[in-house]
C-alpha cells in the first residue's frame, strides 16, 4: 500500500476537518498538512496540548482550556482579541465566567513578547483592584500559544449595543446616571497607591448589566501613571475620545480619564462621537456643542460635559470626585436608594447646612481594605457606623448592608444633607477655600447683594431673613445679604449699564444669563462677566415650566371646541370674528383676551414668543433668523401678539396685581409660570369664584433659575465665597421645602414636588388641576442672534403697545 497522505485532524481537539481547511473546525487550531494520525496518536480529544498557534477568535463550543474552562461560545472580537463565555468545570455548579484571549496576529515576531508582557501586566494589575464596578479577574494562563485572561462573566450589553439598540441618543437622567457610577469607579482607580488610569474610556468599553449597574472593561491599554514621565510614548486610546496628551503631547493621568468620560457622555447624550482632539485645537468649528446636537439636553449637563472635555487639563475637573459632584449638584439625576449618602438629622441646623460631621461609611470590599479619597472617606463599599440614638436609620439592602453602589465624595469640604422623609440625599461641595461657618457672629459684616427675578419674591422673602439669621461667617465676618427684585430682562439691562451691581444675580432663565454673557463680553473687550472656577459656575436653583393660565369656564368652552390649550387653539381662538360666542361661549364675554408680559422686560414674554415661533414652524431645534422674518410666520405672530389687552413688565407682579386683580373681563388667557399659578390660585379663587387652571404647551421651555455668581470688579473674593455660602444654603433641602410653598419644582434631588411638608403648593391644589410630574419634550433655546431677531420684530410692532402700570 502506498504511504498515507496528510491528514486533516486536530492534533489539539482530534477534529476530523475537511480537505483543504487550514484551521479546526472545532477549536481553531492551526492543522499541519505534514502530521499525520499517527503523530497525534494517543492525544486525548478536547485537551490543548500540541504545536502550533490557535487562531484569535476561533474556539468552538466545548473546547477546553487549560484542563478546566470549557467554552460555551465567542462573545466578541476586536483588535486586541476575543472573548469567550465558559464554563469552569473545577466547579460542580459550572460557574460562568468570561475569557480574555490575546491576539497577536498584528504584531511582528520582537512585538510578540512585548504584548505578551502588557496582557500579564493587566493580569496583574486587575487583580489588585476590588469595585462594584470592575470586573473581578480570578486567572491568567497560556495554552496553544495564546494567553488567556478569565473574569467575571458580565451579562448586560455595551452602552455602544444600547444606544444602537435605541437607534438614537439615550436619557439624559439615565446617562448621568451611570456617569456617576463612572466617576465612582475612576476615583477608586485614580486614588490607589500607584494611580491607575483607564486612558480608553468609550461606549463600547463600558457595560450595562442586567441588574443596570456599570462595568468597565477592557483594561488592555490601563496603565500604572508614572509622575516622572514627561509624556506618554505611545499613542493609545480611541480617536474622539482620548485627549491631546495620549497623542504625544503630554502625559496622561486622571485628567485623561476626565475627558475621556466627558466624550463617552457627549456619544451617548448625541449619538455622535466627538470630533478628535487634534482636530479640534486645529480647527475648533469642526467640534459642536451637546445641545447644537441636541437641544433638549439641559445646559447644566452641556456645561459638565464641555468642562470635562477641555483641551487643557487644567481646565477640566481635576478629580472623578470633583465630576461626581458637579453632576449631583446639578439636579439631572434623581438620587435613589442605590446612590445616596447618609446623614442624620442632628447633623442639620435650622438654617439646612450640616452643624456636625455627617455620619460616614468606613469598611472593607473583598477583604481588603477601603482605600480613602482626601478627606479620609472611602469612596466605595463600606458598612454604615452604628446609629446614633434619634437618627434616620439609613435605607440598606436585604443584608442590611449599604448597597455596593453607593458612594462618598471625598474632601474635607463635603456637606451632605439629608431628605427628611424622602427618599434619596444630596450632596454639594463648598469652596474648599471659603472657611464658611455658621452659628457665630465674626468680627465685622461682608454684605452683599443678591439681585433676582420676581417670581421668587415670595421665596426670597423668607429664605434671605433666614440665612442672615444664620449668622454665617466667610473669611472671618457674618455674611448678610440684601435682596433686590427686577424682571429678568430688566436686570439684565440695568447690570450691563451699570445701574445695577450685584455680587450675584438670579434670572428666570439662562436664556438671560447667556444675553448678558454676550453683550458684557462685548462691551468689556471680550471680559467675561461668569467665573469659567467651578465653585463659581452658574447652578440652577429651581425650575418652573411656561403654561397657559386659563379661568375655569373659559377652559371648558376651549376645550370642547379644540380638545386641547396649545397655540394652534389660541391662534384660533384669538382669530374668531365673534370671539367667545363662535367657540360657543357667551355673546357678554366679548373677544378672546390674551395677556403676557413685555419680552423686552421679562423672561415669560420671551419664552412665549420663541414658543410661539417653534410651534408655527412645528419644530423644536435650530430656530433660524430666515424663519424669524418669514412673513407668513409674522402675520400669525402678529395675530396673538396683537390681540394682547395690555403687556405686563414682571411675571409676578403682572399675575398678582393684575390678572387676578381684574379677572376674566380683562384676561382669559395669560402665558406665565406654572409656580405663580400654583402659589395665587387660592386668590384666583377668592376674588373670581373660579379656577385659573394651567395648562402646559405641547413644546416648552423650563425656567431654571439659574444662580450666577458675577466677576466683576465690584466682586471681590470673600463676597464670592459669601454667595456661593448663600446659593448652597438655597440648595439645601430645608430651602428647597420652603420653595414648595412657592410653587417651584426642587433642582436638589432630596426633595420632591410631592413631598408632604407645610405650605408645599403643588398638594394644596384644588381637584381638577393637571401637573405633570414632567415636563417634555423641551425646546432649544434659540441663538443669541434669532432673539434679537425675535426682540426687533416685536419692538418694531408693539414696542409703543398698551402696558400695564402695576405689574
Amino acid at each position: 500500500m502506498g504511504m498515507a497522505g496528510p491528514s486533516n485532524i486536530c492534533a489539539n481537539c482530534g477534529t476530523n476537518n475537511a480537505p483543504g481547511e487550514q484551521f479546526c473546525a472545532n477549536c481553531g487550531y492551526a492543522l499541519n498538512s505534514n502530521t499525520s494520525q499517527a503523530t497525534i496518536a494517543g492525544i486525548p480529544a478536547g485537551t490543548t496540548s500540541g504545536v502550533g498557534r490557535r487562531v484569535t477568535g476561533a474556539l468552538s463550543a466545548n473546547a477546553i482550556l487549560a484542563g478546566r474552562y470549557r467554552i460555551d461560545r465567542l462573545v466578541g472580537k476586536g483588535g486586541f482579541g476575543a472573548v469567550y463565555r465558559a464554563y469552569d468545570d473545577h466547579f460542580q455548579a459550572q460557574r460562568v465566567v468570561a475569557i480574555k484571549e490575546l491576539s497577536e496576529a498584528q504584531l511582528a515576531p520582537q512585538e510578540r513578547a512585548s504584548a505578551l508582557e502588557d496582557f500579564r501586566r493587566e493580569a496583574n494589575l486587575l487583580v489588585t483592584l476590588s469595585h462594584p464596578n470592575l470586573p473581578n479577574v480570578s486567572d491568567f494562563f497560556e495554552d496553544g500559544g495564546k494567553a488567556y485572561l478569565v473574569m467575571e462573566f458580565i451579562e448586560g450589553r455595551s452602552l455602544e449595543k444600547v444606544q444602537d439598540d435605541e437607534g438614537g441618543p439615550l436619557n439624559e437622567e439615565q446617562v448621568m446616571a451611570w456617569a456617576l457610577q463612572l466617576c465612582d469607579v475612576l476615583a477608586y482607580m485614580h486614588s490607589r497607591p500607584k494611580p491607575v488610569i483607564f486612558r480608553d474610556m468609550k461606549p463600547s468599553n463600558v457595560m450595562l448589566t442586567v441588574d443596570d449597574q456599570i462595568k468597565l472593561i477592557d483594561f488592555g491599554i490601563a496603565r500604572v501613571f508614572k509622575s516622572t514621565s514627561a509624556k506618554d510614548t505611545t499613542l493609545l486610546g480611541s480617536q474622539g475620545y482620548a485627549p491631546l496628551e495620549q497623542y504625544g503631547r503630554g502625559q496622561s493621568d486622571a485628567r485623561s480619564d476626565i475627558y475621556a468620560l466627558g466624550a463617552t457622555l457627549y456619544d451617548l447624550l448625541t449619538k455622535t462621537r466627538p470630533a478628535d482632539a487634534p482636530m479640534r485645537r486645529i480647527n475648533p468649528s469642526l467640534f459642536q456643542t451637546p445641545r447644537q446636537l441636541q437641544p433638549n439636553l439641559s445646559s447644566a449637563t452641556e456645561r459638565i460635559v464641555l468642562k470635562a472635555m477641555e483641551n487643557e487639563p487644567a481646565d477640566r475637573f481635576q478629580s472623578a470626585s470633583e465630576m461626581y459632584q458637579a453632576i449631583l449638584n446639578s439636579g439631572v439625576v434623581t438620587v435613589n436608594s442605590n446612590l445616596r449618602t447618609v446623614v442624620t438629622p442632628q447633623h442639620l441646623n435650622s438654617a439646612g447646612f450640616a452643624a456636625t460631621t455627617p455620619q460616614t461609611y468606613q469598611g472593607t470590599s473583598g477583604g481588603a481594605k477601603s482605600p480613602t479619597l482626601p478627606g479620609g472617606i472611602a469612596p466605595y463599599p463600606r458598612t454604615p457606623l452604628p446609629p446614633t440614638p434619634g437618627s434616620v436609620p439609613s435605607q440598606t439592602s436585604g443584608s442590611g448592608k449599604i448597597p455596593r453602589r453607593s458612594f462618598l465624595i471625598g474632601g474635607a469640604s463635603i456637606v451632605a444633607l439629608a431628605a427628611v422623609g424622602g427618599t434619596g440625599l444630596y450632596a454639594y461641595e463648598h469652596n474648599k477655600s471659603s472657611n464658611t461657618t455658621t452659628g457665630t457672629s465674626g468680627a465685622g459684616t461682608l454684605s452683599i447683594t443678591f439681585a433676582y427675578s420676581t417670581e421668587k419674591d415670595n421665596w426670597m422673602n423668607t429664605a434671605i431673613p433666614a440665612f442672615n439669621a444664620s449668622n454665617t461667617v466667610v473669611d472671618g465676618k457674618t455674611v448678610q445679604v440684601t435682596g433686590q427684585s427686577f424682571a429678568s430682562l430688566d436686570g439684565r439691562t440695568k447690570i450691563i449699564a451699570g445701574q445695577l451691581k450685584p455680587t450675584a444675580w438670579c434670572p428666570a432663565s439662562d436664556l438671560e444669563l447667556n444675553q448678558l454673557a454676550d453683550a458684557w463680553s462685548g462691551k468689556h473687550n471680550g471680559q467675561s462677566i461668569l467665573s469659567s472656577e467651578q465653585n463659581l459656575l452658574p447652578m440652577s436653583l429651581v425650575y418652573s415650566p411656561l403654561v397657559f393660565a386659563v379661568w375655569a369656564d373659559r377652559a371648558q368652552i376651549l376645550l370642547q371646541k379644540y380638545g386641547s390649550i396649545d397655540w394652534p387653539a389660541v391662534h384660533s381662538a384669538l382669530a374668531a370674528p365673534g370671539g367667545w360666542k363662535d367657540l360657543g361661549g357667551q355673546a357678554n364675554w366679548g373677544l378672546v383676551k390674551f395677556g403676557q408680559t413685555r419680552p423686552d422686560q421679562s423672561n415669560s414674554g420671551l419664552l412665549t414668543i420663541t414658543l410661539l415661533a417653534y410651534s408655527y414652524f412645528k419644530t423644536q431645534r435650530n430656530l433660524s433668523l430666515e424663519q424669524v422674518n418669514d412673513p407668513h410666520f409674522l402675520q400669525y405672530f402678529s395675530d396673538i401678539e396683537g390681540a394682547v389687552q395690555s403687556f405686563g413688565r414682571s411675571s409676578g407682579t403682572f399675575l398678582e396685581k393684575v390678572v387676578i386683580q381684574q379677572g376674566e373681563a380683562a384676561y382669559d388667557i395669560i402665558t406665565t409660570y406654572e409656580n405663580l399659578v400654583l402659589t395665587y390660585q387660592q386668590e384666583a379663587i377668592q376674588r373670581n369664584n373660579q379656577m385659573l387652571k394651567p395648562f402646559y404647551p405641547g413644546l416648552n421651555i423650563v425656567s431654571n433659575h439659574p444662580f450666577a455668581i458675577l466677576q466683576t470688579d465690584w466682586v471681590n473674593a470673600s463676597e464670592q465665597k459669601a454667595a456661593i455660602a448663600f446659593r448652597d444654603f438655597l440648595l439645601s433641602p430645608a430651602q428647597q421645602r420652603v420653595a414648595l410653598a412657592s410653587g417651584f419644582r426642587p433642582s436638589n434631588p432630596a426633595v420632591k414636588m410631592t413631598d408632604n411638608v407645610a405650605g408645599n403648593v403643588f398638594l394644596k391644589q384644588p381637584a381638577g388641576l393637571n401637573i405633570p410630574a414632567n415636563i417634555q419634550p423641551l425646546a432649544q433655546p434659540p441663538s443669541g442672534q434669532v432673539i434679537d431677531g425675535l426682540l426687533s420684530q416685536w419692538m418694531t410692532r408693539y414696542k409703543d403697545a398698551a402696558t400695564t402700570s402695576g405689574g
